[in-house]
Order: structure tokens, then C-alpha cells, then sequence
């Protein structure tokens, strides 16, 4: 297959698409997670009320690790072919792709809430959640805008953009890593992720024995786990486990995660000893998720079911980026326009629960097509300008 190639490469560079169908599905695995963690009413605390049981919805929050591990992996695999194919990395090409993909649904979705804190309290607020607003602080959004929100003051407090911390990581994680990865010979690159997490462990070490009240969650020093175990399992030799193996990896990852979240108490900062051992072990879960994903999709056959989760991890960005306020809109609604008619019908509380996740999901799956369609792909369309290594098509 003929890929377009960036200026100063040869036209004859030739190559197959690096598109791994199955890494899709599990993107909307990762989403899913998160959306489990986010739609009760308090989320976190909402969870601790139920024990061990409670503790699988905590560690839905991990979903965000697991993107993080998906980005060391899928992003080492791409840059290392690319490497391999023309000879050298093209950072300009990139940065550019990383721009195309990032950087719109990014900055309309920040306009979008912008535009929504704007409209009367009564529209945008429901109790025991909150209500739909940004940071007024303007050194909040000029850390928002630049991609430092993860150390911004405001990060923690609950607005409809707090979970773009998590992107400003991303952006973070790919400006530095392509430098490091152009001047790193292949033989030595099991070295950059066995740094990595010396750097995180030391960087949590702060918050676990000196309460300096410095949190963790946020902060790229010391959420480098779950990227260092992407980038060794993308330089180790490529794996396909046997459906046992699989299963193996699967349980171990839900138990690292729970163990995460029940035991060690993350993402609150109970302890040095949870602080110090969750971390890594959530790290841990989210590789062995990959590795259990990596190679499925070449062992089944297609169906809708498979179909249609490829198709929600394609457009899992949008579904993590609007799922704040598509949960917030489901909120608003069940609590005004539902709540008092339903308390009326003598309908049990699981029932109300059930609709408003079918609507807060509905109305997430939503926004992320529509997005996707009409605002991402055009700008994805412009990435074959300054692609060496085919991927995923629009």
C-alpha cells in the first residue's frame, strides 16, 4: 500500500497500514470505564458507600490509564516503524498529526462549555451533582488552553472540563517522547520506560510520607506508569496469547485494578503504602488488558456486535471529551423533568437509574458521532499530508 510521505522523505517509501482493529475495542472499553466512574452522583464517594463491591466502580476512574497505556504503545509502535521505514523520525510531521487529531474537538468542546456556563442555573444545575461550568479563574484557562491544566490550582474542582487534564498529559507524553525516541537507538529503548517509573515512584514519594498535599492523580511526573508499561510492551517482540493466556490476563488486570481502588484506597491519597503500591498496580492492569487484547481480532470472525465496538472506540475521544456533559444533561433532565412524575407512578429507584444511564449514554454516543463526523474527521482527512505509517482509516 502507497502511504502519502512528509516533505525530505523518498516517494518510494512503501508500507502496510499499522491498524489494529482490536486496540479500538478496547478504547471503548477504557471509555466505558470511565463513564461507569462518572455517572453516579458524586462518583467517587458515591462508590465508597458500597464497600468491595463499590470497589469495581471506583476503578472504573483507571480508564484513564489504560488510554495512557494505549498511547505509549500505539504511539512507540507508529514512530518506531517510522523509523525503520524512512531512517528517521519526522517530528514536524508528527506534531502535526498529533494537531490534526487533538487539537479541534479540543478547542470547540472548551468553546462548548464556555457557551452552556453561560445559561441560567435553573437549565445547567441538579443537586447532589453540581452544575454545568468552566473555571473563572483566567489562569485556570490559560493552563487549559496551553495543555498544563493537570497542574492548573483549579484542576480538582468539578466543571464540565476537569477531565481534560488527562489530554494535557497526552499532549505532554508526545512532545516530549518523539524527542527522546529520535535519539534513542532501538537496544537501549528498555531503558526509557525503567526510568520512567523510577521518576514516578520518586515523584509520588512527596504526597506518600511528607503530606505535602500535593496530588498525585494529576500530576505527569508521577502518572508515568501506565505509559512506561505501553512503551515496553510496544519494544518487546509482538505477542499473541492463546484464549487461556487471555482469560488469565483479563482477571488479573480487573484484580490489580480493584486492589487499586479497594485496598489501596486510589485515587485519594489515604496512605504512603496505597499511594506508593496502587499506582504500579494499576499500571500493571492496564498492560495486562493489552495484552490480552493484542492479536483478538485477527482470531474472530466479524459481527455486529464486534463492529459496532470498533466503530465506539473509533470515536472514543469525543465520547470521553462530551461525557461530562452528557452526563450532566441527563441529570438536568431526570431531576426536572422526570423525577416528581416517576416518584408518582410508585416505579422502583432502579428503574430511574436504568433510564437515566440509557440517556446519559445515548446522549454521549450522540455527541461523539456528530462530532466525529462533521468536526473531526475533515481535519483526520488532512493527516495523510504528513503520514509515513498508514493507520487506522477515517
Amino acid at each position: 500500500m502507497t502511504c502519502a510521505v512528509p516533505a525530505g522523505q523518498s516517494a518510494e517509501v512503501r508500507t502496510e497500514r499499522f491498524y489494529l482493529p482490536e486496540l479500538d475495542i478496547l478504547r471503548f472499553l477504557a471509555f466505558f470505564a470511565v463513564f461507569v466512574f462518572h455517572a453516579p452522583p458524586g462518583s467517587l464517594f458515591f462508590y465508597l458507600q458500597h464497600g468491595a463491591l463499590g470497589g469495581f466502580g471506583d476503578a472504573g476512574g483507571f480508564g484513564v490509564d489504560l488510554f495512557f497505556t494505549l498511547s505509549g504503545y500505539l504511539i512507540t509502535r507508529l514512530l518506531l516503524r517510522e523509523r525503520e521505514t524512512t531512517g528517521h523520525i519526522n517530528l514536524r510531521a508528527f506534531y502535526m498529526r498529533r494537531i490534526l487529531r487533538i487539537w479541534p474537538l479540543y478547542f470547540f468542546y472548551i468553546a462548548f462549555a464556555l457557551s452552556l456556563s453561560q445559561l441560567p442555573p435553573r437549565l445547567t444545575s441538579v443537586p447532589l451533582f453540581g452544575q454545568v461550568r468552566v473555571p473563572a479563574d483566567p489562569t485556570c484557562l490559560l493552563f487549559l488552553g496551553c495543555f498544563l491544566f493537570n497542574f492548573a490550582p483549579c484542576v480538582g474542582n468539578i466543571t464540565v472540563v476537569a477531565h481534560l487534564w488527562s489530554i494535557s498529559l497526552e499532549e505532554q507524553f508526545y512532545l516530549v517522547w518523539s524527542l527522546t525516541m529520535r535519539y534513542i537507538p532501538r537496544r537501549r529503548m528498555l531503558v526509557a520506560p525503567l526510568v520512567m517509573l523510577v521518576i514516578a515512584t520518586i515523584a509520588r514519594l512527596p504526597s506518600s510520607f511528607l503530606r505535602f498535599g500535593v496530588p498525585i492523580w494529576n500530576n505527569s511526573f508521577a502518572r508515568l506508569d501506565p505509559i512506561a508499561i505501553g512503551i515496553f510492551i510496544a519494544v518487546l517482540p509482538e505477542m499473541s496469547p492463546r484464549p487461556a493466556g487471555r482469560a488469565l490476563l483479563v482477571l488479573a488486570g480487573i484484580a490489580s485494578w480493584w486492589l487499586a481502588a479497594y485496598w489501596c484506597g486510589l485515587p485519594l491519597q489515604h496512605s504512603a503504602a496505597g499511594v506508593l503500591i496502587g499506582y504500579p498496580l494499576v499500571a500493571l492492569g492496564s498492560g495486562a488488558f493489552l495484552l490480552a487484547a493484542l492479536g483478538a481480532a485477527r482470531r474472530s470472525v466479524g459481527t455486529g456486535l464486534r463492529g459496532a465496538l470498533i466503530y465506539l472506540g473509533k470515536i472514543s475521544y469525543g465520547l470521553y471529551v462530551y461525557n461530562f456533559v452528557a452526563i450532566f444533561g441527563a441529570q438536568v433532565f431526570m431531576r426536572r423533568a422526570v423525577a416528581a412524575w416517576w416518584v408518582t407512578q410508585g416505579w422502583p429507584l432502579w428503574t430511574a437509574w436504568a433510564v437515566y444511564i440509557a440517556l446519559a449514554f445515548g446522549a454521549n454516543v450522540a455527541l461523539a458521532a456528530a462530532s466525529y463526523r462533521w468536526l473531526e474527521a475533515p481535519f483526520l482527512r488532512l493527516k495523510g499530508r504528513f503520514t509515513a505509517i498508514s493507520s487506522r482509516p477515517v
